[in-house]
């Protein structure tokens, strides 16, 4: 036996019903945490837990993205976040730069906005994941946006895209945004009808 020793697994919680893209059918499904225990001699010292971002099918036991659960009405509010994230994060910084100019994502704004819009508290370190997911990848915001929106309602739809005009008239309308919301619109395949009602109330027009 060695004296350290560390496993990693999986703890699940009930989270409520889905679109399973899986087996295409309602089902109840469970959210992920990666879960690192710390051995002294065999005994649990120290236990981490962290947001894993997916959720399993109770009734095919197949594994997905969060994303997937945005559609669902019990789930609605957490699936919505990591793509509303992407959209937020993408639009205060429409341009993808680096450092600290005065577009850059501010975490403790962006999580206020999260809870404002989704009634869901997001804590620094699941913020600090997602921004650090955001930079990481080139294209974050259309992969986000693509995988989640064949599960979307117009409803929904709206709702992002709403929010990303929000984001652009508190700034401004700077430099690349209206490009960006665009983009946002084609990449959620929001019908042209809701794209100027998005922008209406937005504006509160």
């Amino acid at each position: 036996m060695g004296f350290f020793g560390r496993s990693t697994g999986y703890r699940y919680t009930p989270l409520g019903e889905f679109y399973c893209p899986g087996c295409r059918q309602t089902s109840e499904c469970q959210s992920m945490e990666t879960l690192t225990v710390i051995r002294l001699l065999g005994v649990p010292v120290r236990t981490r837990s962290e947001d894993a971002g997916l959720v399993r099918c109770l009734r095919c036991g197949g594994v997905f993205d969060r994303d997937v659960t945005a559609h669902s009405p019990t789930v609605t509010r957490d699936g919505l976040k990591p793509a509303l994230l992407a959209v937020v994060l993408a639009m205060m910084d429409p341009h993808g730069e680096e450092g600290e100019g005065e577009n850059c994502p501010k975490g403790a704004g962006v999580s206020q906005f999260i809870e404002d819009v989704t009634g869901v508290v997001m804590d620094a370190d699941a913020m600090a994941l997602e921004t650090r997911r955001y930079k990481a990848y080139p294209d974050a915001l259309g992969e986000r946006l693509k995988r989640i929106a064949p599960y979307l309602a117009n409803a929904e739809k709206r709702m992002l895209l709403e929010s990303a005009h929000r984001v652009a008239q508190a700034m401004g309308y700077v430099s690349g945004q209206a490009a960006l919301l665009q983009r946002i619109a084609s990449l959620l395949e929001v019908p042209d009808s809701l794209v100027r009602a998005a922008y209406d109330a937005a504006s509160g027009a």
